[in-house]
């Protein structure tokens, strides 16, 4: 009699033991299905939070883009040397007050003209070019207010992602890190060393070219081509028609663009041949020299364009 309770009491400990073992089991995998849904939690945090405004100013011949990230600014390109007032204008009526960073697509004075200005009235915490140097006054003053008003700069290059905060980042695709495209006379070919990259925010994309000709653009085709897929095409060199190639046109799919360039400019930009290819392929068209400023605004799923006039 002693042995078989003993023998119910020794079964009923081995019960008790693995009772517990499964309950301390349970435990683990609570933590761990925690730890999982944290992760997952953390990841939906780099979704796009707020609005992203994108402001193709209406500053005459040249590029000038203001980012409105939530309550924080961003400028692609800034303008010529003929542009300052209107720039610095025009960023105080949108209150800026500071710019997280200001993206140079290449050294062309419409391009980087007004960043002197800029600087001066703005504080300014990052500055990003293409690192390719030309031999101008501007781009000494460029060079010089950097370093007076100690601006960090880098460069960038093909593969690098730039973080523009509350979910947006700017994706470079050109140019390339050790190699510079040249013209017929083996010399540096500034347009076609621009800067090119996707602007994204959410579902939201927006291809920003700088002043791309069809030579950049047919490399971008062959190593990133439906990578490239955007939205918004902001339109190559001015609208001229050595840019916005048919088969370019093709790997971005745009639904709209913008081509910033100054009313009767003397370049004649933008060309009727580079109109029409944007226009085979069903593309709406937004350009400043007759429409004004440009705003896209988006939530990251839908988004809206509105113009000036």
């Amino acid at each position: 009699m002693k042995k078989t309770i003993y023998k119910y009491l020794l079964l009923l400990g081995v019960l008790v033991v693995a009772l517990l073992s499964l309950v301390g089991c349970g435990k683990e995998l609570s933590q761990v299905n925690a730890n999982s849904a944290k992760a997952e939690v953390s990841q939906s945090t780099q979704a796009p939070t707020g609005t992203m405004k994108v402001h193709v100013l209406d500053i005459g011949q040249g590029d000038a883009i203001l980012l409105q990230i939530g309550d924080k600014f961003s400028m692609i390109d800034t303008g010529d040397i003929e542009h300052r007032p209107q720039v610095v204008a025009l960023l105080k009526k949108y209150g800026v007050k500071e710019l997280e960073n200001v993206i140079l697509t290449h050294p062309h004075a419409d391009h980087i003209g007004g960043f002197y200005a800029i600087a001066k009235a703005i504080p300014i915490k990052h500055v990003y070019d293409n690192g390719i140097e030309i031999d101008s006054g501007t781009y000494r003053t460029y060079l010089k207010t950097i370093d007076t008003k100690q601006i960090h700069r880098e460069t960038l290059h093909t593969g690098d992602r730039l973080d523009l905060g509350n979910g947006a980042y700017f994706e470079v695709y050109a140019p390339w890190k050790g190699e510079v495209m040249t013209d017929k006379k083996g010399e540096v070919h500034q347009n076609n060393n621009s800067i090119v990259g996707k602007l994204t925010f959410g579902k939201f994309s927006m291809l920003m070219t700088g002043d791309a000709e069809k030579e950049e653009e047919a490399r971008l085709i062959k190593e990133q081509n439906t990578k490239m897929s955007s939205k918004i095409l902001k339109v190559g060199h001015h609208g001229s028609n050595g840019s916005s190639q048919k088969d370019f046109i093709r790997s971005v799919r745009p639904e709209a663009a913008v081509i910033s360039a100054g009313l009767h400019n003397s370049y004649g930009h933008p060309g009727e041949k580079a109109m029409a290819r944007l226009l085979e392929e069903h593309v709406d068209i937004y350009r400043t020299d007759t429409m004004g400023t440009i705003t896209i605004r988006t939530n990251g799923t839908d988004y809206d364009i509105q113009r000036e006039r």
